[in-house]
């Protein structure tokens, strides 16, 4: 048994202690298993050592240190410099952040702060301040990266980024927080809700979580609660998003007076604004009281007659207070929106929906088209040009605008089937003027069928179906009309679940809200961020591969990776993990790149090649290790696996070289006896051979396949009488094994012992029914005894599966002659001579090519 000698690997910060491994076999491979030692580098040195010894033996070789990685912290403040100057994302940031970001105003200078300090803590020897400080930059840098991934929409991002901030630092508050809002915009309600309780009990003081957890609340529909947490809070903290929501609970709650006092009491607080009164007025139509709205609105209007949205929200409480008979007034708010905002899509829509009900088509169709043009894949649109082109008597179009809509619906959801049927029906009623009456037949009965759908999922559903929070008092106006106004922008939100979801724009004083974009800023800081949390995340693989925590180690360098692959030194570190935690897979990717970039690493050369041997890849253990065949290491471990891989690859004089160099120091392993036996045994030196798989089971009565090889080299040497001994002595430890099951048939085949050798391979080719020779020799003793249909029925088979073999075919001709199936025979024995001449040129089979 054996491993690889001690080697010097340069990790950043720290160093891993060294260990010793064996080797054991596993069937006809090597298996290396790892155990630690107390042995330990000077921390002075900053090294790694690593062991691989034979039992008790050890040879030390030195290899170059590569330089610190950890070392590249000292560019970091050169790059802060670079980021804080066109970074405008820090103000952002600082808003976003409710931790000491804020206090400090600049989120950049926080972690480069808490990042030194770590690196401050481990250079004074404090490992376990390090590693605190360490987790505290990872978690901050995780949190920052959220909270600008949620700037710009990016929600699924956010929530992955606080999962792993999460993992970290499971216990921390703030983190819990903003994990439960990130599963809370996902609707992981339950689970956000379930987190932020358990915030709550054991941090009752905490604004952040109580103000959420109000908010969830909200969002159930339990107002009480909701104000109760709420109220709570703002207690602790005062917060305008809070406040807000605080008001929105009282009016969901029916508490109209104190909803409204709450309102004045704000706005004494922010002073009188346009976009303070937008968000009453939104509140009001959220809470369905639409005439509190429109006085919020029209106030929004008086402060600022520009102010977005304005007039599209206040047509909208129009259509909510007054019914049908708001669509004049509406109309007119939705006119001036779209002459203020032309691109505001759902405007346009809305617009165009009014001129329908008030029958004005020519200005319904122009603010429908210009609908289309900002968004033409939106089915609606094409609904309501149809009715527009019907009413019209534009029968062609109409048909055209409808057969979009269907086309763009596809198959419909629940909430869309009595929309979809109307369409069907006014398809198949102008399809009829046209003349095309199959398609008008096939589109009423769609249009038919669609709405008995919807009356059965409505009988269904008559019962158990449960209204939303948002729904509690039903709307007097379509709420596909109310989900268009509400469905704006990312900062308006789309409806007041959304709403709550997802909190209030970003700056609600702000006359037009901002569409947050990926600028370049923001990448440049993702960068600084990434750096750090890499080499974080470095450093604190190191420190756990140190203590021998091997498979902690690589996960954090596999998570230093995804945010600094370049870094110097980690792909050396993450393979030599990777490697201790057999994760031999995965080990050699880093360990590749690291070779290709410093070819002269001996020791990572060393560890791909043992990776490579862990996972039987021979011949890449041969090419990786090919650089040592002039100057091998003495490492026996090593040896052993580039000796067996160069036997599998049949470079036996090779192999025999590296086998005479272990047992120069490992004269007792059985298993390099066997090793060496068999390189002997390619090169037909077989006295050798011999000698040493004796050897082999001198030292190891027990040993697998010494045996067998014995009994192939007096097979080779036409001593059947030992070769049957041997593998019957083989049978004896490995009992039912095909292979030596198969040449004993064949030896006793040989020895005329027909009845055995049948036995023999008849039970071969049930194991292996796929043994072409085991088939063939089969059917040779067939034959020789006689049974001229069995062996047909044999010899057919192993043609099958080796059309190439010459033997077949002559065995096979001489049965069908036997069976008087003349013309066969001539056939087979043709076949059989072209096949002669086609192969007489090729190499004698060595001593395994007839293994499957």
């Amino acid at each position: 048994m054996a491993m690889l000698s001690r080697s010097r690997m340069l990790l950043p910060t720290t160093f891993i202690p060294s260990l010793k491994g064996k080797v054991s076999r596993i069937g006809s491979r090597c298996r290396l298993c790892l155990h630690e030692t107390v042995s330990r580098a000077e921390p002075a040195e900053q090294i790694a050592t690593f062991s691989m010894r034979a039992e008790s033996f050890s040879k030390k070789s030195r290899y170059n240190p590569m330089p610190l990685a950890g070392k590249r912290a000292i560019f970091l403040p050169c790059r802060l410099k670079r980021v804080r100057a066109s970074l405008v994302m820090v103000a952002a940031l600082a808003v976003l952040f409710p931790l000491g970001v804020r206090a400090a105003n600049d989120p950049a200078k926080v972690l480069q702060a808490e990042f030194q300090a770590a690196k401050a803590s481990l250079t004074a020897g404090d490992l376990a301040s390090a590693e605190y400080h360490y987790v505290d930059t990872l978690v901050l840098g995780l949190r920052q990266l959220a909270q600008l991934s949620l700037f710009v929409g990016q929600t699924d991002q956010a929530a992955t980024y606080l999962d792993s901030a999460l993992r970290l630092k499971p216990g921390d508050v703030e983190t819990q927080v903003d994990a439960a809002g990130g599963w809370f915009r996902q609707g992981e309600v339950s689970k956000a809700k379930t987190l932020l309780k358990s915030v709550v009990a054991k941090q009752p003081s905490s604004a952040r979580a109580r103000g959420l957890l109000g908010r969830i609340y909200l969002f159930e529909g339990d107002s009480d609660s909701a104000i109760q947490e709420l109220k709570a809070s703002l207690d602790l903290e005062d917060d305008f998003e809070t406040s807000y929501f605080l008001g929105i609970a009282y009016l969901k709650a029916g508490k109209l007076d104190e909803a409204s006092a709450w309102f004045r009491g704000v706005q004494s607080k922010m002073g009188e604004s346009a976009a303070l009164h937008m968000l009453f007025g939104r509140a009001y139509l959220i809470a369905k009281i639409p005439q509190h709205a429109i006085t919020e609105f029209r106030q929004t209007i008086k402060l600022d007659p520009k102010y977005p949205r304005a007039h599209g929200f206040l047509g909208y409480a129009y259509l909510e207070h007054y019914q049908e008979e708001g669509y004049p007034q509406a109309r007119k708010e939705f006119e001036k929106e779209v002459q203020l905002h032309p691109d505001e899509y759902q405007v346009q829509q809305l617009l165009g929906i009014a001129n329908v009900n008030l029958r004005d088509f020519p200005a319904a169709e122009a603010a429908l088209l210009r609908a289309v043009r900002l968004r033409p894949q939106e089915a609606s649109l094409y609904l309501y040009l149809g009715e527009t082109y019907a009413a019209t008597n534009r029968t062609k179009s109409a048909v055209e605008v409808l057969e979009k809509y269907v086309h763009l619906v596809g198959e419909p959801q629940e909430d869309k089937l009595r929309e979809v049927s109307r369409a069907y029906y006014l398809l198949g009623q102008n399809l009829r003027k046209l003349g095309r009456v199959e398609e008008a037949n096939k589109a009423l009965t769609r249009s038919q069928q669609i709405r008995e759908a919807k009356f059965k999922y409505d009988v269904k559903h008559i019962f158990d179906e449960k209204k939303t929070p948002e729904d509690a008092s039903e709307s007097r106006i379509s709420d596909r009309v109310a989900d268009l106004l509400e469905a704006g922008s990312p900062e308006e939100k789309q409806g007041a679940q959304t709403m709550i979801q997802h909190g209030l724009p970003s700056d609600t004083a702000a006359k037009r809200p901002v569409i947050a974009k990926e600028t370049a800023a923001t990448k440049q800081y993702r960068s600084f961020v990434g750096e750090i949390l890499g080499s974080c995340y470095n450093d604190l693989g190191v420190m756990r591969a140190k203590d021998s925590k091997v498979s902690e180690a690589t996960e954090f360098f596999r998570q230093a990776a995804k945010w600094k692959p370049d870094l110097p030194g980690l792909d050396r570190n993450w393979g030599f993990a990777s490697f201790r935690a057999e994760l031999y897979s995965e080990a050699i990717p880093p360990l590749e790149r690291q070779l290709t970039a410093h070819p002269d690493d001996a020791f990572t050369r060393q560890l791909l090649g043992l990776s490579y041997s862990m996972l039987e890849n021979d011949a890449k253990v041969v090419a990786v290790l090919h650089p040592f065949l002039e100057h091998p290491p003495d490492d026996p471990g090593l040896l052993l696996a580039w000796g067996t891989a160069l036997v599998h690859t049949r470079q036996s004089q090779a192999a025999a070289s590296i086998f005479r160099r272990l047992l120069e120091q490992n004269a007792d392993n059985p298993s390099i006896h066997l090793l060496l036996g068999r390189a002997y045994a390619q090169q037909e030196d077989y006295a050798s051979a011999a000698s040493e798989f004796a050897a082999a089971s001198g030292l190891d009565p027990r040993i697998a396949e010494a045996h067998y090889f014995a009994g192939l080299v007096n097979l080779r040497q036409n001593d059947f009488e030992s070769a049957a001994r041997e593998f019957r002595s083989e049978l004896d430890l490995r009992p039912g094994d095909p292979h030596t099951m198969y040449h004993l048939g064949y030896t006793l085949l040989m020895q005329g012992q027909l009845p055995e050798s049948v036995a023999f391979l008849r039970d071969v080719v049930k194991a292996m029914p796929d043994y072409e020779l085991a088939y063939f020799e089969l059917g040779r003793a067939l034959l020789q005894q006689e049974d001229t249909i069995g062996a047909i029925e044999s010899l057919e088979t192993a043609k099958k599966l080796a059309p190439d073999h010459d033997a077949v075919y002559f065995q096979l001709s001489q049965a069908y002659r036997r069976a008087g199936r003349a013309q066969e025979a001539g056939q087979t024995l043709a076949m059989y001579q072209k096949l002669i001449e086609a192969n007489r040129r090729k190499k004698h089979e060595s001593l395994e090519v007839d293994r499957p």
